[in-house]
């Protein structure tokens, strides 16, 4: 069990982060890149059909606490603190905290990388700072969260770049 879950999650793992267009539809084992909402919505799929239980989570974070250029935390002009995709996952009757958003090419970037998961604990999270956990069944988005749709736009696009540099 342990062996298959974590093959699972290697392989929603591997693939590149990249902010772009969520569409439910689309989202298959062939997808070439994806953010967290598109790698967690598969990964619980996937997980979901070999049997696991899986709970949707919604994570407060601040983007300043991850190993970004100034200039790029610049263009969050209404805020930094966004909320994030994220899993948990029973496993021996203990949910455990499941985050595959960032890909292991980005661990020399200074992002918190899961290089080789376990399969019972807890995996790296989106970063390293201060997390709030939600259940996103019946989360409201916290009132710290503030993101302007240009800003959030131009974030994504200068995102991309910073990570493939």
């Amino acid at each position: 069990m342990k062996n298959k879950l974590t093959k699972i999650f290697e392989k929603v793992q591997k693939i590149p982060y990249q902010v772009c267009q969520f569409k439910e539809e689309e989202i298959n084992e062939d997808i070439k890149c994806g953010d967290c909402r598109h790698k967690h919505f598969l990964l619980k799929k996937l997980l979901e059909k070999e049997g696991f239980e899986v709970k949707e989570m919604k994570v407060i974070f601040d983007w300043k606490d991850l190993p970004f250029p100034k200039e790029l935390l610049e263009i969050l002009q209404a805020g930094t603190i966004w909320d994030h995709d994220s899993l948990e996952v029973r496993i021996n009757k203990k949910w455990i905290k499941v985050d595959c958003t960032w890909n292991l090419e980005l661990k020399q970037k200074g992002f918190p990388v899961t290089e080789t998961w376990d399969g019972t604990s807890n995996t790296e999270q989106i970063t390293k700072g201060k997390l709030v956990f939600h259940d996103k069944e019946g989360y409201t988005k916290d009132s710290r969260i503030k993101i302007v749709k240009e800003e959030a736009y131009e974030f994504a696009e200068k995102l991309n770049k910073y990570l493939v540099k």
